[in-house]
């Protein structure tokens, strides 16, 4: 009798536990929005460049988002340029913004096409930055945003 209401109380305690826990973890109600802000170059190789690309992330949710960690693919122009990790670790607070710079890798063919759609005389280029934040117990969140990025003056003109 005794251990069959210690088993009882033991299962009510762990429900308990569990409705707390769930009433106490944030969730993410917005999405965040994450913008290209800056790409510069880190190494040009033959087959194969790197570029670190600075991130924008948006957080209009009123609670902070701590992450460790970032991986994303951008897509240029409709067709896929780059894919980047970082580990790196850091809060985008309520109602607010922080910049993230990951390395990223493009590979020959990406960047030959690039090329092309300057050549041909574009201003813009049109991206898609899709990916997550790794947010401990939030798990993953999300982002993907589309933009444009206007080109320099002396790319324009060939």
């Amino acid at each position: 009798m005794i251990a069959r209401a210690c088993a009882r109380f033991a299962r009510l305690a762990a429900a308990a536990a569990l409705v707390a826990a769930l009433a106490g973890c944030a969730v993410v109600r917005e999405p965040l929005s994450a913008t290209v802000a800056g790409i510069r170059p880190l190494e040009v190789g033959l087959l194969e460049q790197r570029f670190a690309v600075t991130v924008r992330v948006l957080n209009p949710n009123d609670f902070d988002i701590a992450f460790d960690g970032v991986v994303f693919d951008l897509e240029l122009n409709g067709k896929p340029f780059a894919r980047g990790v970082a580990n790196d670790r850091g809060t985008i607070p309520r109602f607010g913004e922080a910049l993230i710079e990951v390395n990223v890798v493009s590979g020959l063919a990406g960047v030959l096409r690039q090329i092309r759609e300057v050549q041909a005389g574009r201003e813009k280029v049109a991206y898609r930055l899709s990916g997550r934040l790794s947010a401990g117990p939030l798990g993953t969140v999300p982002f993907d945003t589309k933009g444009e990025l206007r080109l320099p003056r002396g790319l324009q003109d060939g």
